[in-house]
């Protein structure tokens, strides 16, 4: 009885080393586990929801129709195309690494080359936003990335009370203004190159008052100045011109773009033994507006 039991013993030894070998095959071959990802692009990056926020913007101005989106990486590659509306996936994927925003809107007479925008001063700006932001790209991560939008293009109102014993036989005024910047940087708003001089159009307004108003991609410089012609009907007396320093009054007009800027001066215009007289009072800033330019 006992050689029997002895027998028994052995054999079952036998076969569960058999099962325990059997099963260490199986795990080496076909019980190997496939790695996991959490998306379908484990080797890339996507961004599923770029969002653009338009809060800081003048009132009465709408959100662009499109806009330009510009993805870029400093070891090359990236994305370029143009979205509308506030959210969008960008269809594209990225390679896992460091890259910079920048999100512009199509403007009349603003031109945009690489990332510098400039303006043609010989008619009206369009409004005009951007959008800059550093963002990481992970693989096999999607994205949400939100970009805060900025006005860039400011409404600058001028406004001259002419009074004195000759205001009546002016005519109209002609006008420069130097100091003005000419193109500015996407990435920040600052200006950049060299400043430029605009031409505002002065009309006179029911009340007597002459008021021009201009859309500005900001001021350049310390030295704004605004040159007026003053002309007379049939030429008599004959033009005056008079220039008048800006740059304390206009100095804070590149901040907070989306409000509205206006200055109002005197203007006292009179004849004199020597002839006729022009000058310029200090000029007011008005504090904000909330009209703005069609």
């Amino acid at each position: 009885m006992k050689n029997i039991i002895v027998k028994l013993s052995l054999r079952s030894l036998k076969t569960l080393r058999y099962l325990t070998a059997t099963a260490a095959v199986c795990c080496l071959t076909s019980c190997v586990k496939e790695p996991l990802y959490n998306t379908d692009h484990p080797n890339h990056g996507r961004i599923i929801s770029l969002t653009t926020d338009w809060t800081n913007r003048g009132e009465g101005i709408n959100i662009p129709d499109n806009y330009t989106v510009a993805i870029s990486s400093p070891l090359g590659g990236g994305w370029v195309g143009a979205l509308s509306g506030t959210t969008n996936e960008v269809n594209n994927y990225f390679e896992a690494g460091a890259y910079h925003i920048n999100i512009w809107n199509p403007a009349n007479n603003i031109s945009v080359a690489g990332t510098t925008a400039a303006a043609d001063y010989s008619s009206e700006l369009g409004w005009f936003f951007t959008g800059s932001q550093d963002v990481v790209i992970e693989k096999d991560k999607d994205h949400a990335f939100t970009v805060a939008m900025q006005q860039q293009v400011r409404q600058l109102t001028l406004e001259l009370d002419v009074q004195g014993n000759v205001a009546d036989r002016i005519t109209g005024i002609t006008a420069t203004l130097s100091g003005v910047a000419g193109a500015i940087g996407i990435d920040n708003g600052n200006p950049v190159g060299d400043p430029v001089a605009v031409v505002p159009v002065f009309v006179r307004q029911p009340d007597g008052k002459y008021t021009a108003v201009l859309l500005l991609l900001g001021i350049q410089g310390n030295a704004q100045t605004l040159t007026l012609t003053l002309h007379f009907n049939g030429g008599l007396p004959a033009d005056i011109t008079v220039n008048s320093g800006l740059s304390e009054k206009i100095a804070p007009f590149n901040a907070d773009k989306k409000t509205p800027f206006t200055l109002k001066a005197g203007v006292t215009v009179t004849a004199t033994v020597l002839g006729v007289a022009a000058e310029i009072s200090d000029w007011e800033n008005a504090g904000n507006e909330t009209v703005v330019a069609n």
